[in-house]
């Protein structure tokens, strides 16, 4: 028997089949629910449907791929018909190689990319996208694709560290090249795109082991920034402050008050991880990720892996009742709802200063002799993704 939400998803779909004419009305409609799901993420405000399938896209999409010939759409739609037809790989490939085949390309470094994501699938691995991704590198705005090349790089790392610090420098080395030399018809590229590029890179290399050649690319780096003082405003920054933290000690983390755990709580216990996740509890990607802090810590238990959700007074102070009681008591039943199994400790604003924290949520990965070993937004921690798989590393260290 189906279940319930299929038998109604497909109710929904074959009376709303009859009421597109283009497949770019037809993809609208199919990912509606992710796009408002994501933009409340984004606002920092709790969605209306507090979680989501991430398939629902790919599922309308399937249904209504359909009713689309592609020999019957042309221009701008062919682009439309390979984002509806995800599902459906070699439809959604012969329609957005048609797409890059033609001169109207808006699109175009949005369908590259999802070329190179078509050819992965088809193929089952990321050395044949590559050459794709290269084209990006060299030629298009980077800005709307940037976070799915660190995806790519990201998940290439699971399984094949090397390749994926391969991957890494050529990136950094093709941005940092057109930062500094421009070239006719080429979108220019920020520092902010190059220090990211470059911040990644040098993460790559420690977790390979390569230090000395991380070094040496954050040392390029720092000098970027100190000959341009005023390019360097966003993310790019940030990025860097984190790259700098890497394989250093620790800064401290002060308790003003302890949730959950003893008073005398210490952040930092020679022997064992520590992973510390910066939050507040209006911000709804924080909350989702409490319940996996939960798990991971249920995972490896306290003796291996120590798990703290970090916050201060100051960033929860919109709340309606903003005493420091108050505030405590919120978070403790955030705490008891999401994530029972860890601690929360209400830090100083000097802490997220130190740890460069401006925006949540951040989580930070300190090795057993304390040093940082990772800080960024990264916030999946299965063992398939990345920073999970080097959480395993660092515990059976």
């Amino acid at each position: 028997m189906r279940p319930l939400w299929l038998l109604l998803l497909c109710g929904q779909l074959a009376s709303a089949q009859t009421k597109f004419t283009k497949p770019s009305e037809a993809y609208e409609y199919a990912r509606r629910p992710l796009t408002e799901w994501e933009t409340a993420i984004r606002e920092h405000r709790q969605p209306a449907t507090p979680t989501i399938r991430p398939d629902i896209a790919q599922q309308r999409g399937k249904a209504l791929c359909p009713s689309f010939s592609l020999d019957s759409t042309s221009g701008e739609e062919l682009y439309w018909l390979a984002k509806l037809c995800e599902g459906d790989h070699p439809k959604a490939l012969a329609a957005v190689q048609r797409y890059l085949a033609g001169t109207d390309l808006a699109h175009a470094p949005d369908a590259r990319m999802l070329f190179a994501l078509l050819q992965m699938r088809i193929t089952g691995n990321w050395e044949a996208a590559w050459g794709t991704i290269r084209t990006i590198l060299q030629g298009d705005p980077i800005d709307p694709v940037q976070a799915q090349i660190d995806a790519v790089i990201d998940d290439e790392a699971t399984r094949h560290p090397e390749k994926a610090l391969e991957w890494s420098h050529e990136r950094y080395e093709i941005l940092l090249d057109r930062m500094r030399t421009e070239k006719l018809g080429v979108p220019p590229v920020s520092l902010d795109c190059v220090l990211s590029a470059g911040s990644d890179f040098v993460h790559q290399c420690y977790v390979v082991g390569e230090t000395e050649q991380g070094t040496k690319v954050l040392d390029q780096m720092n000098g970027l920034v100190n000959s341009h003082p005023t390019d360097a405003k966003n993310w790019g920054g940030e990025d860097l402050h984190w790259a700098n933290l890497e394989m250093h000690p620790a800064p401290p983390v002060a308790v003003l008050k302890m949730l959950g755990r003893s008073s005398t709580f210490s952040a930092f216990q020679p022997g064992r991880v520590e992973m510390i996740s910066f939050f507040f509890l209006g911000c709804a990607p924080c909350m989702e990720e409490l319940s996996r802090l939960n798990a991971l810590q249920k995972q490896y238990g306290e003796k291996r892996l120590q798990v703290t959700a970090v916050t201060t007074y100051k960033v929860n102070s919109y709340l309606t009742s903003s005493t420091h009681s108050n505030i405590e008591a919120s978070l403790e039943k955030g705490r008891l709802k999401n994530a029972p199994g860890i601690g929360m400790a209400i830090t100083s604003d000097e802490t997220l200063t130190s740890y460069g924290v401006y925006g949540f949520p951040v989580v930070a990965i300190v090795d057993k002799i304390g040093r940082v070993r990772y800080i960024g937004r990264e916030i999946n921690f299965e063992d398939d993704d990345s920073l999970g798989a080097l959480i395993r590393k660092l515990i059976e260290e």
